[in-house]
C-alpha cells in the first residue's frame, strides 16, 4: 500500500505542486514508470456509467457460491493491492472537482489555475477538473457570472442551456432556470444553444435566448449592473424579478395571491432590502408583510 509521504507526493504531482527538490525525489520512486504510465493512459479515459444495484447484487451473488480455497504467494499479492490501490487514488483524483458557491446574498470573486478572474452573482455555482484543467480549460456554470480569461487554449463555460467560448475576453453569463443570457464587454466569445443556435459576439453585443432561438441584445454599459449593486428588468414577468430578490437579500416570498406573470420594467438596488421592495412592490400594486426572512405578498 502507498505510505503518507507517497500519497502526499502523487497529489502534489497531479497538481504540479511539487518543488524541483520533492519532483528529483519522487521521480526516484521505484512506483514512478507505472505512476506515468497510468496518467498517460488515463488522458484518454472516460468514466464508465455504473449500476450501483446491479453490482452489488452481482457481489452477494457470488459471495453466497461456494469457492474452493486457493494458494496464493503473499508477495505478489501485496504488489498487486498496492497497484490496484495507487490506481483507484489517481483514478479519484483525476476525476475529482473543484466547486465554487456564492449563496443568496452574496457575491464571491476566485482567481482560476490560469490567472482568470470570476466574479460569481448571488445564489450561484461554479466548477471545473481539479487536475489538468490547463489542458482544457472549461468550467461549469449554474446561475450568473462575469469572467475576465487570461488568453491561451480555448476557454469554454458550459451551462444545461448552452455553452460559451472565448480565447481570452471579459463577458458574463446569466442562467437562471430557463433564462439564457450572454453580454460581451471585451473580445469575442462563440455562442452555442442545446439546439445547435450559434452566434458570434464582440464588443457591445449580447443575445438572450427566446422560444429556442438567440435574439441580439446591445450592450451599452462598461460592466453587469448587478457588479455596481443593480438589478434591471425590461418587461420581465414578475415571478423572474421576485425570484432575483430572493437570491440577492436572501428571503422567501409568499406570493399565492398575487399575479406572478404580470410584466415589470424597472430596477432595484442591491444594498437595502426595504429600497428594493418598495421599487418593485408599490408599482406593481402589491402589499406586502414582512416576518424575518419570509415576506407574506398579496394584492391592493
Amino acid at each position: 500500500m502507498l505510505n503518507e509521504n507517497e500519497n502526499t507526493y502523487l497529489a502534489k504531482w497531479l497538481s504540479n505542486d511539487l518543488s524541483p527538490e520533492e519532483l528529483e525525489e519522487f521521480r526516484n520512486m521505484p512506483e514512478y514508470d507505472d505512476y506515468k504510465k497510468i496518467i498517460t493512459g488515463l488522458e484518454y479515459f472516460k468514466a464508465p456509467s455504473f449500476d450501483l444495484k446491479e453490482s452489488l447484487e452481482t457481489t452477494v451473488d457470488k459471495l453466497d457460491q461456494p469457492r474452493k480455497p486457493k494458494v496464493i504467494k503473499l508477495k505478489p499479492f501485496i504488489y498487486a493491492i498496492s497497484a490496484a490501490a495507487s490506481i483507484v487514488l489517481i483514478i479519484g483524483l483525476f476525476f475529482n472537482t473543484v466547486t465554487y458557491t456564492a449563496a443568496s446574498g452574496q457575491q464571491l470573486a476566485i482567481v482560476l489555475p490560469d490567472g482568470s478572474n470570476i466574479e460569481l452573482n448571488a445564489a450561484t455555482t461554479l466548477s471545473h477538473k481539479r487536475f489538468f484543467w490547463m489542458q482544457n480549460r472549461e468550467v461549469q456554470l449554474d446561475g450568473e457570472a462575469f469572467f475576465r480569461v487570461t488568453s491561451g487554449s480555448t476557454f469554454t463555460v458550459t451551462t444545461n442551456l448552452g455553452t460559451i467560448e472565448v480565447l481570452g475576453t471579459q463577458f458574463n453569463v446569466k442562467k437562471r432556470e430557463k433564462e439564457f443570457r450572454v453580454g460581451c464587454y471585451e473580445g469575442k466569445v462563440r455562442v452555442s444553444t442545446i439546439q445547435n443556435k450559434q452566434k458570434i459576439l464582440q464588443k457591445g453585443q449580447g443575445v438572450v435566448l427566446q422560444d429556442k432561438q438567440l435574439l441580439d441584445e446591445r450592450i451599452i454599459d462598461s460592466q453587469p449592473l448587478w457588479k455596481i449593486g443593480e438589478s434591471i428588468f425590461n418587461s420581465a414577468p414578475l415571478k423572474e424579478v421576485l425570484d432575483e430578490l430572493e437570491r440577492q437579500y436572501s428571503i422567501t416570498f409568499i406570493r399565492e395571491n398575487i399575479d406572478q406573470t404580470k410584466f415589470f420594467t424597472g430596477g432595484f438596488n442591491n444594498k437595502d432590502v426595504n429600497i428594493a421592495l418598495e421599487s418593485v412592490l408599490i408599482p406593481m400594486g402589491i402589499d406586502y408583510t414582512i416576518n424575518g426572512s419570509k415576506i407574506l405578498l398579496s394584492t391592493q
